[in-house]
């Protein structure tokens, strides 16, 4: 049976992500591409790019997204 991948283009808008450096929760607002990179939003308004290997998808809805 094949293995199934998750594409990080797939991100819904709005989820939650966790910044593996510092621990900080982040939204994502949009995904930006070649490479792949995530735009976030913190609590306090501030906007950053980040890439796939930086964060952590942390909402529990994201399984959801394959089906």
């Amino acid at each position: 049976m094949a293995k199934e991948y998750f594409s990080m283009n797939n991100v819904p808008i709005g989820t939650q992500l966790k910044i593996k450096e510092d621990q900080r929760i982040v939204e994502l607002i949009e995904i930006l591409h070649y490479p792949t990179l995530f735009k976030t939003k913190d609590d306090n308004g501030n906007i950053k790019n980040f890439q796939t290997n930086e964060v952590e998808i942390i909402d529990e809805n994201i399984s959801e997204i394959n089906e």
